[in-house]
Parts: C-alpha cells; structure tokens; sequence
C-alpha cells in the first residue's frame, strides 16, 4: 500500500518538475531535470554559473540505489555505490556531449539531503572526490516559506526511504540537513568524459 502511494506521489512530482531517466541502464542511480539558475553563482573552485545559466539538476533514482543492508552499510555495499556513481556520471557525459540542445547547460547540480546536517556535510565533502564543489555563500540561511517547502520535502523523502529502502530509516530523518554542490561541465567531461580513438587522436 505504501509502496504504491509513494510511486504514484513521485511520479506525479517527476511528471510536473520535468524529471526524467538520461540511461537506460538498471545500475544507473540519478535521474535529471534541466533547470535555470536565478542568479550568479560563485563556485568555490573559482568558476562562475551565470545568472539564468542552464543547469542540470540531479535526482536520485531510488529504485536503482542499492538497499541497505539489515546489518547496515558494508564494504561491498558501499564498492557497489562508488561503481553505480561514477557510472552514472560516466553516462550523463555521454548524454549531455550527444545532445546539442544542451551545449549551453553549464553545470551539473546535487542537492545533497541524506541525512543530519553532519552526515550531509559529509557526503559534501565525498562528492568532491568526483569534483563537485559548493558555492561560495552555502551558509545561507532559509526564510519561513523555505523552512516549510523543506519540511515537506523530508516527509516525502522519509516516505521514499521507508518504500524502497527501510534500513536506512533513521530517527532524525525530518531535520536533513541540505548542501548543494556543483560539478561544472567542463569538469564533467574531463573526469567522466569517454574518450575514443580515431586515426592516432583522443577525443573527449
């Protein structure tokens, strides 16, 4: 019952914010959905998102993420992890480098939510393994009508976790802390990029 609701709650929100699948393939774990950035923002590797810049959002795929295991995280749980993300960054190269409409997407952006604010700043710090970066004013505070959106946010997210993956329920799961992180394009290709030969050359 609660697996159905959760589904059909989803994918109605996946239907309205433009959400959808960039790879077919089942060890994929993000879906995206292109978004406009409202202003400048200053990335903290120096790089700049223009005011109105195209960006793409990442989402969380969570019939692909890998389960808990009932005793918890484990070292090949979290092997498996690290392979499925690096290939999903690995296809949304391919994708974005194939579609010219997106020419002018600059960056790619994760709203890091897994947890408390110290499990989330954590998993920040993870991400720049893979080059994503924080802008410069992160530490911005929300207003009254953010704070509400939010709360509502961690009570569907804490819907989703208990569908697909109850393990990783935890107590505090309705104070998630938020981070956004940026992986600029160029940075995209340069680590994830395929590169094929042709005729003694490297393309990216």
């Amino acid at each position: 019952m609660l697996n159905a609701l959760v589904s059909a709650i989803d994918r109605r929100l996946r239907a309205r914010q433009g959400i959808f699948e960039y790879s077919a393939c089942p060890h994929c774990i993000f879906r995206v959905q292109l978004a406009a950035s409202t202003r400048r923002i200053a990335l903290a590797d120096g790089t700049n998102v223009p005011a109105d810049g195209r960006l793409i959002q990442l989402h969380l795929w969570n019939e692909h993420v890998p389960p808990f295991p009932a005793r918890g995280p484990t070292i090949s749980w979290a092997r498996r992890i690290r392979g499925d993300l690096e290939m999903s960054l690995q296809e949304l190269a391919t994708f974005v480098a194939s579609r010219p409409a997106l020419a002018d997407v600059t960056a790619i952006e994760a709203n890091m939510a897994f947890g408390s604010s110290e499990q989330t700043q954590l998993l920040a710090g993870l991400a720049s393994r893979y080059g994503f970066v924080r802008a410069s004013d992160s530490t911005r505070g929300y207003s009254i009508s953010e704070a509400l959106h939010l709360l509502g946010e961690n009570i569907l997210i804490s819907m989703i976790v208990m569908s697909h993956n109850p393990a990783a329920l935890r107590a505090d799961c309705f104070r998630r802390g938020r981070v956004r992180v940026y992986l600029h394009r160029a940075e995209l290709m340069k680590r994830f990029g395929k590169r094929v030969s042709v005729v003694g050359q490297t393309l990216q």
